[in-house]
């Protein structure tokens, strides 16, 4: 977010000038040279300041901690390696990746980030329109002046306006006034002195850079002192070298009088003035009461200058980051094996296109988990059956002593479905059929932003999630791998013994299907991915919502409870999703009551905005995508969340 990092770097700046200042003075330093120098360099991080913070980024890496290994291999709560998407909690979702849709019209909440950035825009528009405008004008002032030959302009070039009423350096053009020519030969020469070191030290293009870095950072009072103290200082300057040609404190204060006395109010043009009304008393005063000139500063000793502030620079601006070495998959099996107790029997069944239930049987209980919801230990109902809750129904099953039913009943709404077990498994280790790996090898597309990639390595098989490093898993039953914590993958065949999809099991978000993909869409995924992880470095960075976000949710939750999503607000793909599914939503909405309070949590892998949701009857994690032209590209939904900040 473009404020977040201008208000970073004017803190930074701001930072860097007192450190500078207080440098100065510590060091008792008097010499305007040595200023001015310092001040520059000061002045050129402030404009570069936003490239500089991700150019001086420090990565340290650290060993790993010796902590438990984690509980999942792909754990849906990390906000750094969480999926892109999560199935939705409904029973009959259509995608593991596609949630409520956040659409329509609704609550009308003010976007203080927007009203922020428009007064910002405003403010900055208008110095820096002042600016260009004062430039093109005193631009063509410069082209309609008459230029003056005469002995004493020695080689300086100088030319007359009767629009000014006092000395003016643009650029490297001195501008003088007509009465320049009954000028004694005194103020000539003092007057060209003066000019001269302007155009001599570039000091209309320092103050022109400090005038562009004031609109920029116009909200730093910073920005606006520094500007202040580089035109005093080219003054100082700039007063000195006269002083240094007249030889006579007395009467160059006596000129600056008497110009003062003539410079007239009209169009102030965008130059160095000699003598301005508001600067010139502290400027006679300073002169009468040096002694001394100030000594010349070579190039030599400038640059010297300039090295010593560089690395104030360079750690005003630098950030550093951590990292861990990376644990090969194989410590951490060992470091699980110990602490993660694989379940017995499992059972999968499926109650809709991409929703799954699972059952799993650990020693005498039973546990149940539906996709993008808890684990949850199965509640026993008096007539031996047992019962999942659910936003918008219940779960019940009858269970006997040694295996799960081929089926299950789904109460929703007042009425009862069936759910046909899909898969089942009773997990033990055994040895991978070596024979069988290569059908196993290709890509599963796990959500519409994800793909899942096999592949073998000699009597190995690994899987790569898109965007994660790759892992290895073992064989723990027929068609079925794990990573050793509590997570499955098994493969699914059709009627020609043929590996057409792939199911997913992990403890954080449940059970998903993946159906096998070619080759080409995989490559298409994997680059759509890189393409979005590309745009939003800043956004991880920062962890800012994209403007319009949250109201985009709000709407999207009215709308929905109403039953009626605006389709126009969101891509194809998931308008396609959502309509199987309005009448699910719609139920689990309005289980969950009226929206209370809606918090900010982060910015998540693939540039997700994730969002905590506090109904009268429960939480919800929210993530919305958005596309570039402001249309929700992916939503995902989990009604199992909490009230935690982050």
């Amino acid at each position: 977010m473009i404020l977040a990092i201008l208000a970073e770097s004017a803190l930074r700046c701001l930072i860097l000038g007192s450190v500078v200042w207080i440098g100065l003075n510590l060091l008792r330093v008097r010499n305007p040279h040595v200023h001015m120098t310092s001040w520059v360099m000061v002045l050129v991080a402030s404009l570069s300041m936003p490239l500089l913070m991700h150019w001086t980024t420090v990565t340290v890496t650290l060993d790993a901690l010796p902590v438990p290994a984690p509980e999942s291999l792909w754990p849906a709560n990390n906000p750094l390696t969480g999926p892109l998407t999560e199935p939705l909690p409904s029973p009959l979702p259509s995608d593991p990746g596609t949630p409520a849709t956040i659409s329509g019209a609704g609550h009308a909440v003010v976007d203080w980030l927007a009203v922020a950035t428009a007064i910002y825009a405003l403010v900055a528009g208008l110095l820096l329109l002042r600016l260009a405008v004062g430039f093109y004008l005193t631009w063509r002032l410069v082209r309609a002046a008459k230029p003056m030959r005469e002995p004493w302009t020695a080689d300086w070039s100088v030319r007359v306006s009767s629009v000014i009423a006092g000395p003016v350096t643009f650029g490297s053009t001195i501008l003088l006034p007509p009465q320049c020519s009954d000028w004694d030969g005194l103020k000539r020469r003092a007057v060209l002195a003066h000019e001269g070191a302007h155009v001599a030290n570039r000091d209309f293009y320092v103050l022109l850079l400090a005038s562009l870095n004031r609109a920029v950072f116009w909200f730093s009072p910073f920005a606006w002192w520094h500007l202040t103290r580089l035109a005093e200082l080219a003054e100082i300057i700039s007063d000195a070298r006269a002083l240094e040609v007249l030889d006579d404190r007395l009467s160059y204060a006596e000129i600056l009088l008497d110009l003062v006395q003539h410079v007239r109010r009209a169009p102030a043009p965008v130059g160095l003035e000699m003598a301005r009304a508001c600067t010139v008393r502290a400027r006679v005063e300073r002169i009468l009461a040096a002694t001394t000139a100030p000594a010349k500063l070579g190039w030599r000793k400038r640059i010297w200058t300039a090295a010593a502030v560089l690395p104030v620079i360079v750690v005003s601006a630098g950030s550093i980051t951590y990292t861990t070495a990376p644990v090969s998959p194989r410590a951490i099996d060992g470091a699980a094996a110990a602490t993660v107790r694989m379940p017995e029997h499992v059972s999968f069944y499926s109650l809709g296109r991409a929703s799954i239930f699972t059952v799993s049987r650990e020693d005498d209980d039973l546990f149940g988990q539906l996709s993008g919801q808890r684990k949850l230990r199965l509640a026993a109902a008096g007539d031996g059956s047992y019962s999942y809750p659910m936003a918008a129904g219940r779960i019940t099953l009858a269970v006997g002593s040694d295996r799960e039913p081929s089926e299950l009943t789904v109460s929703q709404n007042g009425r009862d479905m069936r759910a046909a077990r899909i898969a089942e498994l009773s997990l033990q280790g055994i040895e991978a059929d070596a024979q069988l790996l290569d059908s196993y090898v290709g890509w599963y597309q796990l959500a519409s932003g994800r793909v899942l990639t096999v592949s073998r390595d000699g009597e190995r098989l690994q899987v790569r999630e898109t965007g994660r490093p790759q892992v290895e898993v073992r064989a723990y039953g027929a068609d079925a791998f794990s990573g050793g914590h509590d997570d499955l993958i098994i493969f699914l065949r059709d009627g020609q013994a043929k590996v057409t999809q792939l199911l997913l099991q992990d403890p954080s978000s449940g059970a998903r299907l993946a159906p096998r993909v070619g080759v080409a869409r995989a490559k298409a995924i994997e680059e759509e991915y890189a393409r979005r992880i590309a745009e939003v470095p800043d956004r991880f960075r920062d962890q800012a919502p994209l403007p319009g976000s949250k109201e985009a949710i709000l709407r999207g939750i009215e709308d929905l409870r109403r039953g009626a999503p605006n389709y126009d607000r969101m891509s194809a793909s998931l308008g396609t999703k959502l309509r199987r599914q309005v009448s699910e939503l719609q139920a689990i909405f309005n289980a969950l009551g009226a929206v209370e309070s809606i918090f900010f949590r982060g910015v998540g892998p693939g540039g997700y905005d994730v969002y905590g949701v506090k109904f009268a009857n429960g939480f919800a994690e929210i993530r919305l995508l958005l596309g570039a032209d402001g249309k929700a590209d992916d939503v995902t939904f989990r009604a199992d969340g909490n009230d935690a900040p982050g």
